[in-house]
């Protein structure tokens, strides 16, 4: 028998139910012939008489029946805490030696001993959740932290259902807390936060708030997890040879990883990430191994949503750009707009010059608004390769403030605009595509600091 459980140990710890810890030991137990029906009755009838005994407490000795349901409740709170009991013991086989050996009452008194100390851990774990909290929130995660958990406190009820999670938890953590209820999901949840806490203070508060802004600008009301967004843009950075703490990703970083990964095998890219966030620990001095792994298990799960960007062309989704606050922003007044007379005087001038360098010199001369060159360009007085030439012929600003002007209007999709429209703005994407990466990048780079 003692070699058999030896033997079985491992496989049969697979099958435990962490959350029914008690109830699924003694299935188990039976099924494999660790438990006669003999032993298993002694237990029943010790289960019967420790649910008579908490019933009496329930009704205060004024009944001894309650409703079924009631009796179920009860029945489920007392077997989670003989299984935090069963939990402090390192084998199978020395689990059912106590069942076998003890009295399941003395093993509960035990288990509502580390209930107890249980709730005033987690309680100092809260404590220590407000000291490292994050700099930059969201609803979800204040109201988990300052409402939703503190509720847990109040309302658990250790006697009657110790098996039972009364907390509003709506905060998402990076790695879910799995098959665990009660005391001990709000304990493991706390643990997480406070290790995602930690992670993230190594960052500028600023920085992180950027990152939100260029994932969500309505972040603060999604149910995002800052720690996952702020892991995974900072390998990005790794990956593209950063050092220090910036969180920033670039157009020309985002180039730069996709030729990197694009065609990696999965085993490949999943070597190349996890070396990344060992890397990543290097550099952030992290010594914590329970952070350590937890970063590791989080760069795991990044994997797959790194495949599935590259896919669909939407790195973007992944390794993001900040988004900087307003006051960084360069507010830009448009110059005076020509009369319609004036405007269309001009656009036949440039449509009857056989050389682009006239129509180039009309429109330096002569436009000095935003939006009349975007109309100029829209009007039909400029045809084919004639937009390059123009658009090499203006200012860095002024190709910025086109491509502001047409990423607030959707012109890159041509489902919208005139067809003359259309032209210029896949010209002016066909132009910016000709740039070497850094150049095309800082003009990204400027007509989002734009506000026009």
């Amino acid at each position: 028998m003692e070699n058999f459980i030896i033997n079985q140990e491992e496989s049969l710890k697979g099958l435990i139910s962490k959350e029914h810890y008690f109830q699924s030991l003694l299935q188990i137990a039976y099924s494999n012939n660790l438990l006669s029906i003999r032993e298993l009755e002694i237990i029943q009838l010790q289960m019967f008489e420790l649910l008579t005994e908490i019933v009496g407490y329930y009704t205060r000795d004024e009944s001894s029946s309650v409703r079924e349901e009631v009796a179920e409740q009860i029945i489920l709170s007392f077997s989670y805490t003989l299984g935090l009991c069963l939990k402090k013991q390192p084998t199978i086989k020395e689990n059912i030696e106590l069942i076998k050996s003890t009295k399941l009452k003395q093993l509960f008194t035990e288990g509502e001993k580390i209930l107890k100390s249980k709730v005033e851990l987690c309680e100092n774990l809260l404590n220590t959740v407000y000291e490292t909290r994050l700099r930059v929130e969201t609803f979800a995660y204040t109201d988990t932290i300052d409402y939703g958990i503190p509720l847990f406190f109040k309302d658990y009820d250790i006697r009657f259902a110790s098996h039972e999670t009364p907390a509003s938890i709506d905060y998402p953590l990076a790695v879910d807390v799995r098959n665990l209820v009660g005391i001990e999901y709000i304990e493991e949840y706390l643990n997480k936060v406070i290790l995602e806490n930690k992670f993230c203070s190594l960052f500028d508060a600023k920085e992180i708030e950027a990152l939100l802004k260029g994932f969500n600008k309505e972040y603060s009301h999604m149910l995002v997890n800052v720690f996952q967004l702020t892991l995974t843009n900072y390998i990005g950075c790794i990956l593209t040879g950063k050092v220090g703490t910036s969180l920033d990703i670039s157009e020309g970083d985002r180039a730069y990883i996709c030729s990197m990964i694009k065609d990696l095998p999965e085993e490949m890219l999943e070597k190349l990430i996890l070396m990344a966030s060992e890397t990543l620990c290097d550099n952030l001095c992290i010594e914590d191994q329970v952070l350590i792994k937890y970063i590791k298990e989080t760069a795991q799960d990044i994997i797959p949503q790194i495949e599935n960007a590259i896919k669909i062309d939407k790195l973007e989704r992944v390794f993001i750009t900040l988004k900087k606050s307003e006051e960084n922003f360069l507010k830009y007044e448009d110059g005076e707009s020509l009369s319609n007379s004036s405007f269309r005087q001009i656009t036949e001038e440039i449509r009857a010059c056989h050389r682009v360098e006239e129509k180039i010199e009309i429109i330096t001369d002569e436009i000095h608004s935003l939006k009349d060159i975007v109309d100029v360009l829209g009007a039909d007085c400029i045809f084919e390769d004639e937009f390059i030439e123009v658009f090499k012929a203006l200012e860095d600003f002024e190709i910025a403030l086109l491509i502001k002007a047409t990423s607030t209007s959707k012109a890159f999709d041509n489902e919208y605009g005139t067809e003359s429209e259309k032209e210029w703005q896949k010209k002016l994407k066909e132009y910016l595509d000709s740039l070497n990466a850094l150049r095309r990048e800082e003009l990204l780079r400027v007509a989002e600091g734009i506000e026009v």
